[in-house]
């Protein structure tokens, strides 16, 4: 009667050589797919700095237009004789002592703010406009929220002038007014320099 078989030396080592190579395939399997999962990651939580380019561009376009109109000098020029901007409806600023623009309001007083409702806020998106005049306080027209990482910046500066009007009621130049009834001090008040302050408006969207 014929004994089990009992494998040769020779088949052992095959047996051995064919675990260790399925063993280096499943190692080598498990590696690319690592390697797969941190390349898929960055495009799917990153930031797409060609959608960024393009918003930034969009922005920029509507700080462009609203200034070739001369709208945008009137925009921050629309102010109330109390230190704050004519119909401003929104939040008060966290100094407490003017308030903003709500986004509805802004767009239908301005041809920057229908811009930047129409390129923004109708795509799901929002934005804040900031005003920055030299030597005067900061203001916000607009604040929706705190800006994502993925917010783009665009800016333009305007130059204001003494013998401007203060907007809408066109009643009193910008040098008409006092301190405490400005919403923007004036840089400069000797009466050879016509310039009344220059002013950076800042546009923040996502």
């Amino acid at each position: 009667m014929a004994g089990p078989d009992i494998p040769s030396g020779g088949d052992r080592g095959q047996a051995y050589t064919l675990e260790g190579f399925i063993g280096a395939m499943v190692v080598l399997m498990a590696t690319l797919f690592a390697l797969q999962s941190v390349v898929i990651m960055p495009s799917t939580g990153g930031i797409d700095r060609a959608d960024q380019a393009q918003r930034q561009q969009e922005a920029l376009d509507a700080l462009v237009v609203a200034a070739e109109d001369g709208n945008l000098s009137e925009t921050i020029r629309r102010w109330d004789g109390e230190g704050g901007f004519e119909g401003a409806d929104g939040q008060l600023a966290q100094s407490g002592d003017y308030r903003r623009y709500h986004p509805d309001t802004f767009a239908n007083k301005s041809t920057l703010g229908s811009i930047l409702d129409d390129r923004f806020n109708e795509r799901g998106g929002g934005y804040n406009v900031e005003i920055h005049p030299k030597g005067s306080e900061n203001k916000t027209l607009v604040y929706q929220s705190g800006p994502p990482p993925s917010s783009i910046t665009a800016s333009y500066t305007v130059t204001l002038y003494d013998d401007q009007y203060v907007t809408p009621d066109r009643d009193r130049t910008l040098s008409d007014l006092n301190e405490s009834e400005s919403a923007i001090s004036e840089l400069d008040n000797r009466p050879d320099n016509p310039v009344y302050n220059v002013v950076e408006v800042r546009v923040v969207a996502w």
